[in-house]
């Protein structure tokens, strides 16, 4: 009779362990993701979206050649494991990049726009993307923990 409250007891200790353990894995936050590419910039904006499918989102605007940006981000990701999904009718205007779910963190989506900048709206604190030549825009979208897209 002993022996089996002390099995049950440590097997309720072990779950409860691995449980607190995945619990802080998943809750954990993340820094500003850091690329090659982005040249050591800072994100202009950073959003918890909780409410929506996407846990954490980062967006990075400077004035930079669309093309050098592009070729740069494409050796760095294609290398890190980041699948091209760039529509063939769209590579002029943006590319983008998709990253699978890697333990544990989630997907990983990057989007850079040609010709466009990250305005800030003054009313809603909100951001939008606006038209100005000579501009890009890093959108960089990810999700943490185990959500399938």
């Amino acid at each position: 009779m002993k022996k089996s409250v002390i099995k049950i007891s440590l097997a309720f200790v072990i779950i409860t362990i691995v449980l607190l353990i995945l619990l802080g894995l998943r809750s954990r936050d993340e820094v500003a993701p850091s690329y090659r590419f982005l040249g050591g910039r800072n994100p202009v904006a950073c959003k918890d979206g909780k409410t929506r499918n996407v846990d954490k989102y980062y967006t990075y605007s400077f004035e930079a050649d669309f093309n050098d940006v592009c070729l740069n981000a494409k050796a760095e990701l294609i290398s890190a494991g980041f699948v091209d999904r760039t529509l063939p009718r769209d590579e002029s205007r943006e590319h983008t990049y998709w990253l699978k779910n890697s333990f544990p963190r989630g997907p990983v989506r990057i989007v850079i726009h040609n010709n466009h900048e990250y305005v800030e709206l003054p009313i809603s604190k909100d951001g939008a993307l606006g038209d100005k030549n000579g501009c890009i825009v890093v959108e960089i979208a990810y999700w943490r923990g185990w959500r399938l897209y």
